[in-house]
C-alpha cells in the first residue's frame, strides 16, 4: 500500500511539472523556465598555425580522431578558412595542409572542440583532456577569462598588424614545443613519416596535458614569454613514455624502437634547445622567417639521432647529458642569430661534452656538427623534372605554365617523376621492410569559365625501397580508385572502382615513378557502362580534357623534397562526393595547357 501511494504522488509531481512547463511556469515566484541550452556547434571557422592551406578538417562524430566512412570531411581555402553544412557538432580535427606564412606542410594533428570558431595547437589541448580553459590561460601567461577556442591568434588589423599578439606568439611557442618533441621522437625511432609524426604528436599533446595537470601552479610560457625548461623536460619524458604504451597502429614499429631509449636521457639533451626555440617565438617580433626556421629546424633530432647510443636505458646510470644540452641549446641560438663564431664554440664545447659522456659509458660515438639540421631521411625529385605524357619539363616551367599533346585516351595520361632515395625515407615496417602506404591523387580544374573538372584518387599505393635503394610501387587488390568529373555545363558524376589495375601506379629504371592516368581513364570508361545514372555522359565528355588547367598531383606519407631539399608543396586533394578523406601530403602544383 505504502509503494502505491508513492507511484501515485510520483506521477502527480510528474503531471504538475509537465503542466508547468508547458505553459512557461517555473518556480513558486513565477519565473519561466530557461529554455534547454542548445548544443554548441561549428559551422565555420579557422585552422591556424599560421593559417592552413588545404587543410582537411573533419567533423569527427564518433570521437575517434580519424575519418571514418559517412564522417564530413572539409577542405581550408588559401586563408585557412573552412565551413560546414550542416555545422558540426562533434570535435573538429584538422591535418595536413601548408602554413601560408612559412609555406611548410603542417605534419600535427589539432582538434576543437564542438562550437570553436578557430582550431589551433591551444584549442587542442582542451579537447577530451580533462584540461579546462582557466588552467590553460594560466599556464601560458594569459588574461584570466581568454577563450582560446573563441579568438583568431592569426587576425591582422587593416594596417596588416597582429591583433592579438601575445596569443599569437605562444601559440607559435606551443606549437614549437609539441613539433619538435614529435620529429625529435620520430628521428630517434627511424620513421619520420606523415603517418607516424601524426601520432606522435598526438602523444605529444597528452603529456602536455599530463605535464600542466600535474604542476599547475607552475607556467610554461610567462606573461613575458619565458619558457619554463622544467615543465619542458617534463613533456619530452612523458612523451616518450606515452610513445612507448602507445596503442595506435600507426605507431606498432615506433614505440618498440622508442622503447630502447631513457626519457630521462633524451630529455636532458633535448629539452633545453627545445624551450629555447620556443621561447624566441614567445618573445620575438611578427617574423615569418624566424617562424620557418625555427619550426623547419632538425637540429636537436639529428643531434640525438647521432648520439643515439648513449640514450638508452642501459647507459642511463652512466651518462649525465645535461651539459650537452646546455651547449646543444646554445649553438642553435648561434645559428638562429647567424652568430658563426657562437656557432663554432657552441659546436666545439658539444662535442666535447659528447666526448666525455662517451668515455663515461664505454660507448664510442661521434658528432658531427657540421651535419646537423641537415635533412637525411627523404625522396628528392631528381632535377627538380617532372614528366607530363612522357616529356620532361623542369619544376620551373610547370610551376609558370606549359603546353603538352594529350593521347588518344585521357587529356593527362602519365605524371611521373624520378626519385633519389637519400637514407632511409620508408621506414622499416614490422616485417623488417622498408615499406610504406601512401595515396596518391591528381586533380585538374579549368583555368576558365567552364568550371570543368576531373579529380582521381588511389587510397592505397605499397612503396617499398630494397637494398640497392630501388624503388618498387605497387597496387594493392584492395585498393579503390575515386573519381569525379565536372562538365562545362555543370554536369557531375563520381564513382568508385574496386580491382584497379596494378599498372595504374609504375616504376621504370633508375627509379622513374608514373602516375597513369591514361590507364585508370580507360578502366573508369569500361566500368561506368554498368552504372546508372548520368556518370556515362559526364566521363565520356571529359575523356578528351583540351584546355588550361590547374594540375595538382600530392602523395600523402612521404617526404618529397626538391633538389635543394627544400619540402615538396604541401596539397590537398578530396576527391568530391567521394564520401573518403583527401589525399594530403606533399606535391606539385602548375598550369598546364592540353592541346
Amino acid at each position: 500500500m505504502f509503494n502505491k501511494k508513492n507511484a501515485i504522488l510520483s506521477a502527480a509531481v510528474t503531471l504538475a511539472i509537465s503542466t508547468l512547463t508547458a505553459c512557461g511556469g517555473g518556480g513558486g515566484d513565477g519565473a519561466a523556465v530557461p529554455p534547454a541550452p542548445v548544443a554548441a556547434a561549428t559551422a565555420s571557422g579557422k585552422v591556424v598555425d599560421g593559417y592552413l592551406s588545404s587543410a582537411q578538417v573533419l567533423c569527427d562524430t564518433n570521437n575517434n580522431g580519424v575519418a571514418d566512412a559517412g564522417e564530413v570531411v572539409v577542405i581550408t581555402n588559401g586563408q585557412g578558412d573552412f565551413a560546414f553544412s550542416p555545422a558540426c557538432s562533434s570535435p573538429v580535427v584538422a591535418s595536413g595542409g601548408t602554413n601560408i606564412d612559412t609555406g611548410l606542410p603542417f605534419k600535427g594533428v589539432i582538434k576543437a572542440s564542438a562550437g570553436s570558431t578557430v582550431v589551433t595547437p591551444l584549442t587542442t589541448l582542451l579537447v577530451n583532456t580533462g584540461l579546462t580553459a582557466a588552467q590553460l590561460a594560466a599556464a601560458l601567461g594569459l588574461p584570466a577569462g581568454t577563450d582560446v577556442t573563441k579568438i583568431d591568434p592569426a587576425a591582422k588589423n587593416a594596417a596588416g598588424a597582429l591583433v592579438n599578439a601575445d596569443l599569437q606568439k605562444k601559440t607559435l611557442a606551443v606549437q614549437q614545443v609539441m613539433q619538435q618533441i614529435a620529429n625529435t621522437i620520430g628521428t630517434l625511432a627511424q620513421n619520420t613519416s606523415t603517418s607516424a609524426i601524426q601520432a606522435i604528436y598526438g602523444e605529444v599533446v597528452q603529456a602536455v596535458v599530463k605535464t600542466l595537470s600535474a604542476n599547475t601552479t607552475a607556467t610554461l610560457v610567462d606573461a613575458t614569454g619565458n619558457v619554463n625548461v622544467s615543465l619542458v623536460n617534463g613533456i619530452v619524458q612523458q612523451s616518450l613514455t606515452n610513445v612507448a604504451a602507445s596503442a595506435a597502429t600507426a605507431l606498432t614499429v615506433t614505440k618498440q624502437n622508442i622503447g630502447t631509449y631513457s626519457p630521462k636521457s633524451v630529455a636532458a639533451l633535448t629539452a633545453a634547445g627545445i624551450a629555447s626555440g620556443a621561447q624566441t617565438l614567445a618573445q620575438s617580433t611578427d617574423s615569418n622567417a624566424l617562424t620557418k626556421s625555427l619550426h623547419a629546424d632538425t637540429t636537436i633530432g639529428d643531434a640525438a639521432n647521432q648520439i643515439a647510443a648513449l640514450l638508452t636505458t642501459a647507459n642511463a646510470g652512466k651518462v649525465d647529458l645535461t651539459a650537452a644540452g646546455t651547449s646543444l641549446q646554445q649553438f642553435i641560438a648561434a645559428s638562429i642569430a647567424g652568430d658563426a663564431a657562437g656557432k663554432s664554440a657552441a659546436g666545439t664545447k658539444l662535442k666535447a661534452d659528447v666526448a666525455t659522456q662517451s668515455t663515461n659509458s664505454g660507448t664510442p660515438v661521434t658528432l658531427d656538427t657540421s651535419t646537423l639540421n641537415t635533412p637525411s631521411n627523404y625522396l628528392s625529385i631528381q632535377n627538380d623534372q617532372i614528366a607530363l605524357n612522357g616529356t620532361t619539363y623542369t619544376l620551373s616551367q610547370f610551376t609558370s605554365g606549359l603546353t603538352v599533346t594529350g593521347a588518344t585516351q585521357a587529356s593527362l595520361d602519365t605524371v611521373g617523376f624520378t626519385f633519389v632515395v637519400h637514407g632511409t625515407p620508408i621506414p622499416v615496417n614490422a616485417s623488417g621492410v622498408k615499406a610504406t602506404t601512401v595515396g596518391m591523387a591528381l586533380e585538374l580544374t579549368d583555368t576558365g569559365a567552364s568550371g570543368r573538372v576531373l579529380q582521381m584518387s588511389i587510397d592505397t599505393v605499397n612503396i617499398a625501397v630494397d637494398a640497392s635503394n630501388q624503388v618498387s610501387a605497387s597496387v594493392p587488390a584492395g585498393a579503390k580508385v575515386y573519381i569525379y568529373g565536372k562538365t562545362a555545363s555543370g554536369v557531375t558524376a563520381n564513382l568508385t572502382l574496386n580491382n584497379v589495375a596494378a599498372n595504374s601506379i609504375s616504376v621504370g629504371p633508375s627509379n622513374a615513378v608514373n602516375f597513369n592516368m591514361g590507364i585508370l581513364f580507360n578502366r573508369l570508361l569500361a566500368g561506368i557502362q554498368a552504372q546508372p545514372g548520368n556518370q556515362s555522359t559526364v566521363f565520356t565528355n571529359l575523356q578528351n580534357l583540351k584546355g588550361t588547367f590547374n594540375v595538382k598531383f600530392v602523395m600523402s606519407n612521404l617526404d618529397l623534397r626538391k633538389q635543394d631539399t627544400t619540402p615538396a608543396t604541401g596539397l590537398s586533394v578530396l576527391v568530391t562526393a567521394a564520401n573518403q578523406p583527401p589525399v594530403s601530403g606533399l606535391g606539385v602544383q602548375g598550369i598546364v595547357t592540353v592541346k
